[in-house]
This record gives C-alpha cells, structure tokens and sequence, in this order.
C-alpha cells in the first residue's frame, strides 16, 4: 500500500473541500475582535505596597478612634452615591482613604470615571476604577461619616433642665467592681439602666443584690430623663445593644441563680452617643456594629 498515494486520495475527497462562503463561517467578526482585544489589553488593578504608609497610619487610627468614641459612624450607602476624594470608607474588612480621583472620563455605561489612588489601612495602595470602587461599597462596606461639630458632642447636663421640664428618672451607667475573673477581666462592662429615686439610693445594696452582679459598684455617668418615659428610654438602649448584652450568671445568698439582662459590653463613647442620640430621637436610623464596635447609620430607604 502506498501511504502517500491513500493521503492524497483522501485529501482529495469532494466532501473535504469547502466553498469561500462556508470558509467565512470561521472567520471571527471585527467587532468581536475588538473585543477580545479590548479585554485582554485591559488593566487590572493590583494591591501594591504604600511606600510613604507611615504619613496616613495616624489617620487610620484617628479613625478608628473616633468610631470607637461615637464621633464618627458607619453608614450605608446607595447606588446612586457619589464618593468622595479624602473620605473614608469600609470595604471588604479593612478600611481606606479614597486618597486621590484622577481625571474623570466617561466609562461605557456613561458614568464618570476614573483611576483613584486609594491608600488601605493594611499599608497597601491601588489605582482601583472609582466606578469599581463604589460598587464595593455600595454592595457590602460603609461610608464612614465625618466628623460631628464639638457643639453636637456636648452631652445632656443638669443644667439643660428647664424649669417646666418634667423630670420623669435617671439613666445611669455603671462599672462593676466584682473580683470574679468572669467579670473583672471584661473589658468595657457596663450597666445601663434608670432610676426614679436618685443612683445613689438605688445602688446602696449592690453587693446583695444579683441585678449588680452581687458585687459594689461604680457610678461611670448619670442622665436626667426629662419628658420621656424612663422605661421606654432604657429599652431602646437595651434593644440596640441586645447583640452585646453580657451573658453571665450569679447566684444570690440563697443559692438561687440569676442572669442579669442589663450588662453590655460596648465602649463608654459609644454609651454616651447612644443615650444623646435617643434624647434627640435621632436613635432609630442607627444599629450598633458589634465588628467595628461603632455606630451604624442604616440607610433610609
């Protein structure tokens, strides 16, 4: 058999042969081409190393800081937000400065766009899409707010009383004084709760009493409660901070056990802007982020 002689009979074969239209059936259309082109020239952000971090590390722990003391808060946005050049935001479990947005262009879906320097608390950088940016942060981080004026950080004071004012009870936070391991290694304990008669009466049996974890304690802030409803005020705090009430359980002289419900563990600041903002009524846009132990402001829909 002569090999050569059966290729060519093959290859030879009518069936084998296609006509310039049916060769034009593989031919890739321009525009898809383009595209393709266009996908594999375009550039893809990369997390790179911040060489000057050291000049924003203050800033992100300021930051952090001022969550942690109720100045600033985590907020919600929505599709419609535009971010803004030296604001920070939340994305992803850390936090970044949007440091710098470069000249803005319209992208294919007729958005402004364009290339940011975004500096991460994690001593990264990247040239991330601004677009790109705000898809993240709108889909699962936070604005962080700015910084509230020093006039609205002044807390509620006796001397605010006036004098047709109805003084219904007192909003006390307390620290407890315990020896038990369970309690004292807690850091940030708290109870919060209200009084008709003054603190100090009703704290006068602490040591006795499971309600305090049968053990002294300390008068950390007090509140005049003027035209609300004591009870009413102390559950707007507790429902609030239910993600973070201290789970523990005492026992009494008896034996008897006993889980007090008014202990929470979440930083004074955050105490303190909680009571102001229900004074205000400005508490029911908020939740309490127990991750970044912070307020967070939802978004109004």
């Amino acid at each position: 058999m002569d090999i050569d002689k059966e290729l060519e009979a093959i290859f030879d074969d009518p069936l084998l042969k296609m006509s310039e239209e049916e060769q034009s059936l593989f031919d890739m259309p321009q525009d898809m081409r383009r595209v393709i082109a266009k996908k594999k020239a375009d550039y893809v952000a990369q997390h790179v190393l911040c060489e000057n971090f050291e000049d924003y590390k203050p800033l992100f722990d300021k930051v952090h800081r001022e969550l942690k003391e109720g100045k600033r808060s985590l907020v919600k946005i929505n599709k419609t937000a535009t971010l803004v050049e030296g604001r920070f935001y939340y994305v992803g479990g850390q936090m970044l400065l949007l440091e710098k947005i470069g000249e803005l262009k319209r992208s294919s879906n007729f958005l402004p766009d364009a290339r940011t320097r975004c500096i991460y608390e994690n001593g990264t950088e990247s040239d991330i899409l601004l677009q790109t940016l705000r898809k993240s942060v709108v889909g699962d981080g936070y604005a962080i707010s700015e910084l509230q004026d020093e006039s609205d950080a002044q807390f509620f004071s006796n001397a605010d009383i006036a004098t047709d004012d109805n003084v219904t009870g007192y909003i006390y936070v307390l620290s407890s004084l315990s020896d038990a391991p369970d309690v004292k290694e807690v850091k940030n304990l708290y109870k919060i709760g209200f009084t008709t008669n003054s603190v100090e009466q009703r704290i006068a049996n602490a040591e006795n009493d499971p309600t305090y974890l049968m053990a002294p304690v300390k008068i950390v802030a007090t509140y005049k409660v003027v035209n609300l409803n004591s009870q009413k005020f102390e559950d707007l705090v507790h429902q609030l901070l239910m993600a973070v009430q201290f789970q523990v359980v005492v026992y009494d002289e008896m034996g008897i056990a006993h889980q007090p419900k008014e202990w929470f563990v979440v930083p004074l600041a955050v105490v303190d802007v909680i009571i102001r903002k229900i004074m205000d009524g400005s508490i029911v846009g908020y939740t309490y982020n127990t991750q970044m132990e912070c307020l967070e402001k939802r978004l109004q829909q």
